[in-house]
């Protein structure tokens, strides 16, 4: 993709791409480069707004193209993940990650 960040559709940027404004619900679950799980619970986000929600630039730009119901896996390296500092919890600094997600 543009942002420097794989994912598993094919040709995905010719999909619609959402504006800021319209409104979805998603949800996503973070593993390491092993598939480990990195938390219990997936992260879930139900009726927010483009360009009015802080999320990952890369798990925003998937949504933006993805349509309800679909699943994508994206590769994200750390610098478009959470960088040199981590999330201070459970993802380390310089860690890249899988996202697994699902819009609802």
């Amino acid at each position: 993709m543009s942002l420097n960040y794989w994912v598993n559709i094919e040709n995905l940027q010719q999909n619609r791409r959402k504006p800021d404004g319209e409104i979805i619900s998603y949800e996503y679950d973070i593993y390491d480069f092993d598939w480990v799980k990195l938390y219990a619970k997936p992260k879930k986000n139900v009726n927010v707004q483009f360009g009015r929600f802080e999320e990952l630039k890369a798990v925003e730009d998937v949504l933006r193209y993805l349509d309800k119901n679909q699943e994508a896996i994206i590769l994200v390296p750390s610098v478009l993940a959470f960088g040199t500092y981590g999330d201070s919890d459970k993802i380390p600094n310089d860690m890249p990650l899988i996202i697994k997600i699902k819009v609802l």
